[in-house]
């Protein structure tokens, strides 16, 4: 019978509970390379569980070698066109596929290019390299969330298999997946992570910005703008010039405002 997480819980919950490693060992050494990487979050964590729960023996040092090179969870490499990915393929926005791993890059350009060195030392209400804060976050999180649980298990199971055995505290083993970090502080400390939810923050905010009439191009534009925070400021602009679909207008207005800067961060992240 082909090896799923299915197959796994019957067989581990049908071995003596002394017995459970070698049972994990044997379902391990007898799949194939496929196979073992089909497997879930569950299954692969009810797997490396059964390896080192007790005494950690050489078979279990062997079944987690072949276990950890052959499972979907390795480390992200392809930094920030996996987050990306996670958000044009998820299907939840309109637009979703203007977010590009190009745009993430010059949204971090953009914001490194305005952060103080006081800033890099003390974090305010946005922080990490795109700049957001919690409230963008839980965004992402109602948004995105089986998306962002798919980048945690990810990330936080690769981890688990950096140091064997690892009590990670990003595990939970009573429902077999990582956990969701809190707060958008823990986030930051994996890039992957944050690529995720700045991508998936920017698709929201794209979302947002889709309107009848309006090009791609100054759809981006506005959803920047949004991202950036300038929502009020771009809503009088559409207001004083009685335009509230295209961008090129809106910009002229807030140059004459002296919002330069402002403009220069929206022309900076979409090129």
């Amino acid at each position: 019978m082909p090896l799923d997480t299915t197959e796994v819980i019957r067989r581990l919950g049908a071995a003596p509970s002394n017995q459970t490693d070698n049972e994990a060992q044997n379902m391990i050494n007898g799949a194939t390379t496929a196979e073992l990487a089909a497997l879930d979050a569950e299954g692969v964590l009810r797997l490396y569980q059964a390896l080192v729960m007790g005494w950690y023996s050489s078979r279990d040092i062997a079944a987690m070698v072949k276990l950890k090179a052959d499972t979907q969870f390795q480390p992200v490499s392809n930094t920030p066109e996996y987050g990306v990915d996670l958000v044009r393929n998820a299907g939840k926005t309109k637009n979703q596929l203007l977010v590009t791993a190009q745009l993430v890059k010059n949204i971090y350009a953009a914001e490194y290019s305005r952060l103080t060195p006081g800033e890099w030392m003390f974090d305010g209400s946005t922080i990490g390299r795109g700049q957001l804060g919690q409230p963008a976050y839980i965004d992402v999180k109602t948004k995105f969330g089986s998306e962002l649980q798919a980048c945690v298990n990810r990330v936080f199971i690769a981890e688990l298999f950096s140091i064997v055995p690892n009590p990670s505290y990003r595990i939970d083993f009573t429902t077999y997946s990582a956990k969701i970090p809190a707060n958008y502080s823990e986030v930051i400390k994996y890039p992957a992570i944050e690529d995720f939810v700045v991508a998936a923050y920017l698709a929201i905010r794209i979302d947002a910005a889709t309107k009848a009439g309006r090009s791609n191009d100054d759809t981006l534009k506005f959803a920047v703008a949004l991202y950036h925070g300038m929502f009020k400021m771009v809503s009088a602009a559409q207001t004083a010039v009685g335009n509230p679909i295209n961008w090129a207008p809106v910009e002229a207005h807030l140059n004459g405002q002296g919002f330069t800067d402002e403009v220069n961060y929206v022309n900076e992240a979409v090129k």
